[in-house]
């Protein structure tokens, strides 16, 4: 059997992103029983809302904090990246001396932007359903992360129950949505896959030599100031992928955008202070770090802010003029999935679809 080659320093990238994400409050700042209470039936609701029916065992919500999910996340994109790195060693088989490490150096900037990415997301995610985008197929997560919720109901003013509950909601659709269309995971994954294996293809090796000089021997803590203080230069920035991010964004968009149109769809009957819990979330959104106008820099492409704001438009139009029936043949194959073009006007879609 051929030996998996390895090209990104997955051990790197934990250790940035653990660095650089901190604990927070810790584990114990949300109980899991507390967790599963609010979550209590959220799964049958959104089935009953969209009439979609989710295959195969569902996952329990599970408490985490933020090392622990760093290392569920790591280890996921480990999982997946069986045939990105046999690409990517392909790709940067340098000849002469230097080529190992310059090899070396593009592993460690690659465990550099994923530990980024993977600390950026760290201190803000509040929930994620778990499933493996790329390779074989495995048992689905539904994680919560404790100090970020604590965090963001302390922000929001929010009641414990209420807050839960709704953030419950949106997670219990992406439950149902993978659940129930068959075709969405492996359309996301292959798109991944696409666009990682290509990040190395324009690449210069002068570039990555000039990585090497930076990250001989690592020290996260060192790399970790040069993030900070704005002096990291990414390798990979400029490559040709324009294209592909506007089509994964744009799938993104209408999965996030559907699970907040459901979720206000659901909490809109509900005798709880939901709305204005929607407002006081929304302003908190529009706040950016240094770290995540870092990542949108490094990453090329806008947050999910945006995702959100027009994926939920798009949807509540849709769901208005048509109805949830008409809004779900979004999810009948990866040809009726809103174009990019088509997000900030959904009638075109319409036209085209419906």
């Amino acid at each position: 059997m051929t030996e998996q080659p390895q090209v990104i320093d997955w051990g790197l990238a934990e250790r940035i992103a653990r660095n650089l994400a901190g604990n927070g409050s810790g584990k114990r700042s949300v109980r899991q029983t507390d967790l599963r209470r609010a979550a209590r039936g959220s799964v049958g609701m959104v089935r009953d809302y969209t009439g979609l029916e989710p295959k195969g065992r569902l996952p329990s919500a599970e408490v985490v904090d933020r090392r622990e999910w760093i290392g569920a996340n790591i280890d996921s994109l480990r999982s997946m990246s069986g045939g990105v790195e046999r690409n990517l060693a392909a790709s940067l088989d340098f000849p002469g001396p230097l080529g190992s490490g310059l090899r070396s150096a593009a592993g460690a900037a690659a465990a550099v932007e994923l530990g980024l990415v993977s600390a950026y997301l760290a201190q803000r995610v509040l929930g994620q359903y778990d499933v493996a985008l790329i390779g074989p197929s495995r048992p689905a997560r539904l994680l919560f992360v404790a100090p970020n919720l604590a965090d963001a109901q302390k922000r929001l003013g929010a009641q414990r129950e209420p807050f839960l509950r709704w953030v419950a909601l949106h997670e219990a659709t992406h439950v149902v949505q993978f659940g129930s269309v068959p075709w969405l995971r492996e359309h996301i994954g292959s798109s991944a896959e696409e666009l990682l294996s290509g990040a190395f293809s324009s690449v210069s090796a002068s570039d990555l030599a000039r990585s090497a000089r930076r990250l001989l021997n690592p020290d996260p803590r060192r790399l970790v100031r040069a993030l900070r203080n704005g002096d990291w230069q990414s390798p990979f920035i400029g490559r040709r992928r324009a294209r592909l991010l506007r089509s994964i964004q744009a799938t993104m968009t209408i999965v996030e955008g559907y699970s907040e149109h459901v979720m206000d769809a659901l909490v809109a009957d509900l005798d709880e202070p939901f709305v204005e819990l929607r407002e006081r979330f929304d302003r908190g959104r529009d706040q950016r770090g240094w770290l995540e106008a870092l990542i949108s820099r490094l990453l090329g492409m806008e947050m999910k802010l945006r995702q959100y704001r027009v994926g939920k438009t798009f949807c509540d139009e849709v769901a208005e003029r048509r109805g949830i029936g008409t809004l779900n043949k979004v999810w009948s194959e990866p040809a009726t999935l809103p174009r990019p073009s088509e997000l900030e006007h959904p009638g075109r879609w319409l036209a085209r679809v419906a």
